[in-house]
């Protein structure tokens, strides 16, 4: 019967809220900088309003609104004093759950304090949840109970810090019973598509523990324990199927590779495989409430998503001929499947949202994910690789300004941008920060240098104590290989990045500072041993340890801070005052060394700014000091 669906694109827009008023399209630093004009979409289950995250004057703000006449269309908008919404969820038709968070201090430490509140999506009946548990550093939802409209579980963390017990809310009254007492020293517990809280995972100094049972009524059984540094991780739980001994789990394969199982909890077996890929890693995999496969998802040169349900096939079939050029992705959809709000993007388009009712047989675009960006001058990616000088194939992206190709950019002022993590990779995609570059006619080149995720476990594995080594060599090895394609002009390059890849533009320079011009660094790691120093109050300390450690090089050497000396060349180091992942203290104590030592260097503080250039003023201030910064020295 879908197949004879006939889809309209209608190209008038339902404007979502006062967040989304008109505004002018530009390539300017504030546009870019802006927060994006949404960014979280989730739909009611009987999909008659939305909910989501929209910029309002520089803050993320939640609006709730109807797509049904019989509520006239109303929006409303909410927001909660100096407290970050870090996220929302429908938990029946009427009324949403909200995730509050705000950063603390104790000590020397700072982390992430959570808070829940409850209230009707016209901002009635605003109820604090566990109002009595203030002292908790987190609350997380186990189970949204899809049985039971009037209860949640909620994982918190009151008689151990981190350890949680999972308590049965009601969403009305905040009333709270304990529903699983914590044991094992359990971190993480997950609940079964009918809200049975059946697997939880434990941790004692570098020790993984995971507990198991069939149902509520079974005792816990010990499924696996393994050393995090010592051994391969056996399993990692993916997903609950409709038997109730019978689990998902994801684990490498024979070729290194992640791959998806079916896994027999009593018997201890690995049944058969479900999700698997010759070259890269699967990435996830999409499980209905049943315990059902619909499909999965992996990163080869392109996003992928494989359907095996066949009404998804068939939508995917459908939307792919009316965006042929773009991505599309489901962002949330009613609980009958046949309501959906889908994004549109891909490297020169930020994200337009589509609403589509099978229904009705509409499919209409209502937002902009980023209204002020002028997505005309933005520019397509391209996907290469080159070789390191070991022979290692290095995955890259590269970015041109608009109109030229690798064909035809011939000796650009280039930008080399690795990423950060390191446990992590750059995608093919919308990238603000490479779309900046490219429309002021620089090129860019992002490289998945070896210890990047996704490419398996060899691939990843590689990385393994080279955070100051190798790895920065792949990073060198890619700016050499642009100037010998001809597309960088050799005179005109500089290195930037945030995080590690903060860290990399600095010390990538240290290694061979005759290939750059300039670097900018982003928060970066200044300080190896003194970051080291600080994780020993995170738990999980000694993987980390044991990913940087070097029994060739001592984390001084491979620390910018200790070769300020080897820097001739003109450094932007940009740092917020409250970064909870790299401490503001690693920028301002190298910005003092350096200018001790009559460096070049321009310190830019942000203040409030945290490591993810959460605040929109700190944005626009980003790429206003970058832009200024390389019309200078490029």
């Amino acid at each position: 019967m879908f197949r004879c669906f006939f889809f309209i694109l209608y190209l008038f827009s339902i404007a979502p809220a006062a967040a989304y008023a008109q505004a002018k399209q530009s390539i300017s630093a504030e546009a870019f900088g802006q927060l994006p004009s949404f960014s979280q979409v989730k739909m009611s289950p009987d999909g008659k309003r939305i909910a989501s995250l929209q910029n309002f004057q520089g803050r993320l703000v939640l609006v709730t609104q109807s797509f049904e006449g019989s509520d006239g269309q109303k929006l409303f908008l909410s927001s909660f004093n100096n407290l970050d919404i870090d996220g929302f969820s429908w938990v029946n038709n009427t009324r949403l759950i909200i995730h509050l968070g705000l950063d603390q201090v104790e000590g020397f430490t700072r982390f992430r304090l959570t808070r829940m509140i409850a209230m009707n999506w016209d901002k009635s009946d605003q109820k604090l949840l566990l109002k009595r548990n203030m002292g908790s550093q987190f609350h997380r939802v186990v189970s949204l109970l899809p049985d039971d409209p009037d209860h949640i579980l909620v994982a918190v963390d009151k008689t151990v810090a981190n350890h949680p017990d999972v308590f049965k809310v009601n969403i009305h009254s905040g009333k709270m019973k304990r529903h699983v007492k914590s044991r094992a020293l359990v971190r993480e517990w997950k609940a079964d598509g009918k809200g049975i809280v059946r697997y939880g995972m434990g941790k004692i100094k570098n020790k993984n523990r995971v507990i198991f049972r069939n149902s509520a009524d079974d005792n816990w059984r010990t499924l696996i324990r393994y050393d995090v540094i010592k051994d391969d991780v056996p399993f990692n739980m993916a997903g609950f199927s409709d038997i109730p001994h019978i689990i998902y789990v994801s684990k490498l394969n024979e070729e290194g590779r992640r791959a998806f199982y079916r896994y027999d909890t009593e018997t201890e077996e690995f049944l058969d495989v479900v999700a698997s890929h010759e070259k890269v890693d699967i990435s996830n995999l999409i499980l209905n409430k049943k315990g059902e496969i619909t499909g999965y998802t992996y990163w080869d040169e392109f996003p992928v998503t494989v359907y095996k349900n066949e009404f998804y096939q068939s939508l995917q079939r459908m939307l792919g001929k009316n965006f042929p050029d773009h991505q599309v992705t489901f962002l949330t959809k009613s609980k009958d499947e046949r309501k959906f709000i889908l994004k549109v993007s891909g490297p020169d388009l930020p994200g337009h949202l589509y609403y589509l009712n099978l229904f009705t047989k509409e499919l209409y675009k209502f937002a902009d994910s980023h209204l002020s960006v002028d997505t005309e001058k933005l520019s397509d990616m391209e996907i290469t690789q080159y070789k390191a000088r070991d022979g290692l194939t290095i995955p890259a992206y590269i970015s041109f300004p608009k109109g030229m190709d690798s064909e035809t950019a011939k000796n650009l002022p280039m930008v080399i941008m690795p990423h950060g993590g390191p446990f992590a990779r750059d995608y093919y995609g919308y990238d603000s920060w490479v779309q900046f570059l490219t429309t002021r006619g620089y090129g860019v080149l992002q490289m998945n240098y070896r210890g990047s995720e996704g490419y398996g476990t060899a691939f990843e594995r590689k990385g393994y104590h080279e955070w100051g080594r190798k790895m920065l060599e792949d990073i060198n090895d890619g700016t050499k290989w642009v100037i010998q394609q001809g597309y960088a002009d050799p005179s005109r390059i500089c290195i930037m990045g945030g995080s590690y890849g903060g860290y990399a533009a600095l010390q990538a320079v240290v290694k061979d500072q005759s290939l750059y011009k300039c670097s900018i660094a982003f928060a970066p790691v200044t300080d190896v041993l003194r970051m080291l120093i600080d994780g020993k109050n995170f738990l999980d300390y000694r993987r980390h340890q044991f990913y940087v450690r070097n029994d060739d090089l001592s984390a001084r050497e491979i620390s910018p801070i200790n070769h300020t000396e080897k820097f001739d060349l003109p450094i932007l180091l940009i740092h917020g005052t409250e970064d909870r992942a790299v401490p503001y203290k690693h920028g301002k104590r190298f910005a003092r060394k350096m200018k001790k030592k009559r460096k070049d260097i321009r310190f830019v503080t942000l203040k409030d700014g945290d490591h993810y250039l959460s605040n929109e003023k700190n944005r626009i201030k980003f790429f206003s000091e970058v832009e200024k910064f390389l019309e200078k020295n490029l």
